[in-house]
């Protein structure tokens, strides 16, 4: 089994002979940046750059997809947004919103010619032709939520969902469309997977019943139009979002730290797959290759599908980290006695995930844990 049947076959939720290791959101690195002397925010521009960069993730630390584009600024800046670009270890963000009305939106009749998006086309396209028997590419749209308030702002899309709900579906319906036909432009590029990036999803901003009553019809309609499979992302404590994230028909959930396992195991094992969820701060960026080695164990005994990254992969995470995180995957397949004794390090160092672990009304029996190290050999 190669690099891209394992990654295909685990989104598929088919057996494989151990779970790929992925950073589906961003991974590169300033160190990644460094050997290829490729750096942001250059590269953002262009095509032979983001192609590089991109392979790098590969190419020079083993993870076990190659990932483009880099931020969630290319559709808004299509719509006029000003955006900064960044430096070498951040990311593009838009400076503010344009629109104060649902009628002032028009999506633009020339979007797949516009901005940076036949640059990112151009680059999956790239991409393809060098490694489409090797390993598999996922590239990115914004999903329509997300996409909605980099356009109106916080400030106007939540007060929305009160005051006028009707605005909200409105804008949704229309960005809904352009996410369609910008992600299978991206799937004809030669995508393999759509990651629909829908940070403004996140329980820290919205309640589950606001995910229920506006997006999820949106997100199942994505996710039905697409011609190849899609990872739905979304941050936070987003645990009872978890339920109607069931019915949208994507074929996995990238997550973070802030979801509690047992209501994802409960609502989506078996259905979806899972992606996640290596806390990205505090073990990936500020922890040990120990540290790193034992929450990765943590988050395959969780059951997770696909080992990633919680979010985008650090800028500035070590090399040592990053094959820490390989390494456990590896052992994880490898390793009877590691898949029956579990670490339980992740809640120690990540406060987010210990309150995760204690908001829920599901009780199950969870696997045996222990704190000690674990030998790599």
């Amino acid at each position: 089994m190669n690099t891209k049947e394992r990654f295909l076959s685990a989104l598929k939720l088919e057996p494989v002979d151990r779970p790929p290791v992925a950073a589906v959101v961003t991974g590169v690195t300033v160190g990644m940046m460094e050997e290829t002397g490729l750096h942001w925010p250059d590269a953002h521009h262009d095509a032979d750059q983001i192609t590089a960069l991109a392979a790098s993730v590969w190419e020079l630390s083993g993870i076990e997809c190659i990932k483009l584009p880099f931020g969630m600024t290319v559709e808004v800046e299509v719509f006029g947004a000003p955006i900064d670009f960044g430096t070498r270890d951040t990311l593009p963000s838009e400076v503010d919103h344009i629109y104060n009305h649902p009628d002032e939106l028009k999506i633009p009749h020339n979007f797949m010619d516009s901005g940076r998006v036949p640059t990112v086309l151009e680059a999956i396209s790239k991409l393809h032709k060098q490694y489409k028997d090797e390993v598999t590419i996922v590239s990115s749209i914004v999903g329509p939520f997300a996409l909605a308030a980099k356009l109106y702002g916080f400030d106007n899309l939540f007060p929305w969902i009160i005051t006028n709900p009707d605005y909200v579906r409105q804008i949704l319906d229309e960005l809904k469309i352009l996410a369609i036909e910008y992600a299978n432009a991206q799937v004809e590029a030669g995508a393999d997977v759509i990651l629909i990036g829908e940070a403004t999803c996140s329980g820290d901003l919205i309640s589950p019943d606001t995910y229920a009553d506006f997006i999820v019809g949106s997100h199942t309609d994505i996710c039905t139009a697409l011609q190849a499979p899609s990872i739905l992302h979304i941050c936070g404590n987003s645990s009872y979002h978890i339920p109607h994230i069931a019915q949208t028909g994507a074929a996995a959930y990238s997550f973070d730290e802030g979801i509690n396992l047992e209501m994802a195991r409960v609502h989506l094992k078996g259905k979806i797959a899972l992606v996640g969820y290596v806390p990205t701060v505090e073990v990936l960026l500020q922890g040990t290759p120990d540290l790193v080695y034992q929450a990765s164990l943590e988050c395959l005994g969780n059951q997770v599908d696909i080992l990633a990254p919680g979010c985008s992969l650090p800028a500035h995470a070590p090399k040592e980290n990053i094959a820490a995180m390989i390494q456990a995957a590896v052992d994880w397949g490898a390793s009877a006695d590691l898949r029956t004794n579990i670490p339980d390090v992740i809640a120690e160092v990540c406060p987010v995930a210990k309150n995760a672990l204690a908001d829920t009304d599901v009780r199950k029996k969870r696997p045996s844990r222990r704190r000690k190290s674990i030998r790599r050999d």
